[in-house]
């Protein structure tokens, strides 16, 4: 699916074929090349391949603004098909990423016009909700433009001057089968959550090229009661750890897995999570010396079919492992 459209430039006057359509691999170096313009940073070939192409779930899906006349890409929009559970039923969906358009074709509504392209495009894989969580103010309010929403905002939880402490868990490298009838079970207690499996838990935190994880896992006998994966993050001269993913069976398993958190975080300046107003784990946290610290974070959702819909009653997780930058 594809079409032309002519925009005269308020700046030049010249008269440019801008086609909107779909990316192949064919793209990939054009596609570095404009992220490059467009925040003046590289993206790694090898994070866009795995990214793009190695996902359990599938294909990363990008929608291109393709200037035909000079031959570059104006702009790029991604989603990424997810598995989420919403209101007690398994829905196909999609994460957005990847959305920026070239410094010399801003301001021309293109960002609105290529959301609606790759979002229409969403109802033909039958992916019900998109999701984002936008890192850059531009996007969040360019997505409240083309129909996105705002679920709920994401504060951190936060705890300075973390100490070693003991704890019942064990460093994994990987995570095996068992993560799956875990992750089942906990699953169901949420109105909310992004499905996973052991596979693309594994691509997400093992094989991206990139980026180190510690994983932590708590055990009773051969049964998987709840695991932690964390990450170091070093920003302008301040060391913190992040919490990427948390999930326990029960509050003192939850215990363990802090305590295995605080003691990766030890000499850090910070240990800090995403949080939510319906976190189940909330309490347990600020139990623990954490407080809740406001962010710009906001978890966004548009509905591809029009129809919205409430998040029924009960728990909901978004966390950092759910975004494609962290």
């Amino acid at each position: 699916m594809s079409h032309s459209i002519e925009y005269r430039s308020k700046g030049d006057g010249r008269v440019s074929d801008l086609v909107f359509r779909r990316a192949t691999a064919d793209d990939d170096p054009r596609i570095l090349e404009l992220f490059r313009s467009s925040f003046g940073r590289e993206m790694s070939v090898n994070w866009w391949k795995w990214f793009s192409y190695e996902c359990p779930t599938g294909l990363n899906r990008t929608s291109v603004i393709e200037d035909r006349e000079l031959g570059n890409l104006a702009s790029s929009y991604s989603l990424l098909p997810i598995r989420l559970r919403l209101n007690d039923r398994e829905i196909k969906a999609s994460l957005g990423n990847n959305v920026n358009t070239r410094a010399d074709y801003q301001r021309r509504g293109l960002f609105y016009r290529l959301g609606q392209f790759a979002l229409a495009r969403e109802r033909e894989s039958d992916a019900r909700i998109s999701l984002a969580m936008p890192n850059d103010p531009r996007s969040y309010h360019g997505s409240l433009k083309t129909g996105w929403n705002v679920a709920w905002r994401l504060p951190f939880l936060v705890k300075q001057k973390c100490q070693l402490r003991s704890h019942r868990c064990r460093q994994v490298k990987q995570f095996d089968k068992r993560f799956d009838d875990f992750y089942t079970k906990i699953s169901r207690n949420y109105s909310f959550i992004v499905l996973k499996d052991y596979k693309f838990m594994n691509w997400r935190v093992v094989s991206r090229p990139d980026t180190e994880y510690a994983k932590f896992v708590c055990e009773e006998g051969s049964r998987l009661r709840g695991y932690v994966v964390l990450k170091h993050f070093d920003e302008m001269n301040y060391p913190r750890t992040h919490i990427l993913d948390i999930q326990a069976e029960t509050d003192d398993v939850l215990d363990e897995l802090i305590a295995a958190a605080e003691s990766f975080a030890h000499g850090r300046h910070e240990l800090n999570m995403w949080t939510n107003p319906r976190n189940p784990y909330n309490q347990r946290f600020l139990d623990q010396g954490f407080y809740q610290r406001d962010s710009p974070d906001a978890l966004i959702i548009h509905f591809n079919y029009g129809k919205e819909e409430s998040v029924q009653d009960g728990p909901c997780w978004c966390c950092l492992a759910d975004n494609d930058v962290y």
